[in-house]
């Protein structure tokens, strides 16, 4: 990634060499960089980074459910 790009929201399943499969998601803290955009750009990132998060967590627990239904 160049210096001119940043990674906002992300999210990754991952399986390690032993067979152990977990999520990871990670979400930045715009706010630290809110003056460097316009005011609608920043409120427009901020809700989709809002819904973009919940949609994720959703995901993630019916991803988890999944696995720990694989293990019992």
């Amino acid at each position: 990634m160049s210096k001119k790009e940043a990674t906002l929201i992300s999210y990754k399943l991952i399986i390690d060499q032993k067979g152990k499969v977990y999520s990871e998601r990670s979400l930045s803290d715009i706010d630290q960089i809110e003056e460097r955009f316009k005011p609608v750009l920043f409120n427009t990132l901020k809700q989709v980074l809002q819904r973009t998060s919940t949609e994720l967590d959703k995901i993630h627990n019916k991803v988890e459910a999944d696995l720990n239904s694989r293990i019992q």
